[in-house]
């Protein structure tokens, strides 16, 4: 089975869903009433219908429309008009077929169970045939079901069934930021990218007060040091008057935790600065008063 294929991908670990997902696969029929089937706005049967037997296709309707109810439900089936056009000159497309409809008839059946269960359909299609031979419709046909009276009372219930009528065979999980691991993790990773925007720029603003053109890299390493240590009471002064300033002081860039905060991206994802300083706490370096965030300098020493 291709059942591994609703598993997440790497790809949404790394970027977790705001909003929480689980995708599960049932194994069980459409002419079987399950309560696992109820609660949904959106029904799609995708070339399914023509796979029933006489006796399943009587049921469906019932179960679809009457049962699960939902707000819309998308029906496709192949147009037995089209099969003029395609090689092989079988009488069904599968093997599994039980039958294909032509428009008329697959419109009649469409409009007298939306009639019947308080739909109103519409028709269109997917694959279209060759210049000149318009006239035979569609390769595949659809029906879109739309329910014209919004519910309102709680979905019918079905008699508890001697045994479950459908079987629970896969779930995946998928991760999201209601999930507080995942929320910790995107919190960190987006604190430490903009410290790491704000450390350079704070660099980059000390070493251009000097002259960068020396060919020795020592003294490069000396320049950046002496400009941290000349700028650090300055700023540090600075950063007590605003609160929100980064500053040097020997070796380590001091990112006050109200900078981050203030970037829409992680007050977004955090809330409330409470919240925020909780789930950085143990995850990044925080200075003694745990009121900014700390980036050594040394690796931009070497860098430089």
């Amino acid at each position: 089975m291709n059942r591994h294929r609703l598993s997440p991908l790497p790809a949404d670990y790394l970027e977790p869903s705001e909003k929480s997902l689980t995708v599960t696969l049932y194994q069980g029929s459409v002419a079987h009433k399950d309560p696992c089937m109820l609660g949904f706005d959106l029904v799609t049967c995708i070339e399914l219908i023509e796979h029933l037997e006489e006796s399943e296709l009587e049921k469906f309707p019932e179960v679809v429309f009457g049962f699960m109810a939902p707000t819309m439900v998308v029906i496709s089936t192949p147009n037995a008009e089209f099969n003029t056009l395609l090689p092989g000159g079988t009488v069904f497309r599968h093997p599994d077929h039980k039958f294909e409809w032509d428009r008329a008839q697959f419109q009649s059946w469409a409009r007298g169970t939306a009639e019947r269960y308080g739909y109103s359909v519409e028709f269109t299609g997917v694959g279209n045939p060759p210049e000149g031979m318009e006239d035979v419709g569609f390769c595949t046909q659809i029906g879109v079901f739309v329910k014209k009276y919004p519910r309102t009372s709680e979905p019918v219930q079905c008699e508890e069934p001697a045994e479950a009528a459908y079987k629970t065979v896969f779930r995946a999980v998928y991760p999201s930021l209601k999930d507080e691991k995942y929320l910790q993790n995107a919190v960190v990773c987006e604190v430490m990218y903009r410290a790491q925007i704000i450390k350079q720029s704070l660099l980059h603003h000390l070493l251009s007060e000097y002259d960068e053109h020396s060919d020795d890299p020592t003294e490069g390493k000396l320049k950046l040091q002496c400009s941290a240590n000349c700028f650090s009471e300055d700023c540090h002064m600075l950063a007590v008057e605003k609160g929100m300033e980064p500053f040097v002081s020997g070796n380590v860039v001091y990112i006050p935790l109200r900078k981050i905060f203030s970037f829409p991206r992680v007050n977004k994802l955090c809330g409330t600065f409470e919240k925020f300083c909780r789930l950085i706490s143990g995850k990044v370096t925080l200075s003694s008063d745990c009121s900014a965030l700390m980036l050594n300098i040394e690796h931009e020493n070497e860098e430089n």
